[in-house]
């Protein structure tokens, strides 16, 4: 598990997001987690947190409403996790209202 693999996969998970349209978001590495940030306001917003738990596995946790993370059962590869996120978590990632 290596920081250059998570590089790699950030660039994956980038790709997703972009497909999508959604240029608000971000993509961070942070020690083994992929997080993904929206800018809103010109404030950072935690949105989703891939954590790697393996050579090829990540879990899925979401931010709350206050930001803070909450698990979910999701496991998978960085493409289905990216997958899982831009179908069915779609409204967590979607740009907030103005």
């Amino acid at each position: 598990m290596t920081k250059g693999s998570r590089i790699l996969d950030r660039y994956i998970l980038e790709e997703q997001l972009e497909k999508q349209g959604w240029t608000h978001l971000q993509v961070r590495v942070h020690g083994p987690h992929l997080i993904v940030c929206s800018q809103e306001d010109g404030e950072r917003w935690n949105r989703a947190r891939l954590t790697k738990v393996s050579a090829q596995y990540y879990t899925l946790s979401m931010a709350n409403h206050r930001g803070k993370w909450e698990s979910t059962p999701y496991r998978g590869t960085i493409g289905e996790i990216s997958d899982l996120l831009t179908k069915q978590f779609a409204f967590a990632l979607a740009p907030w209202p103005s």
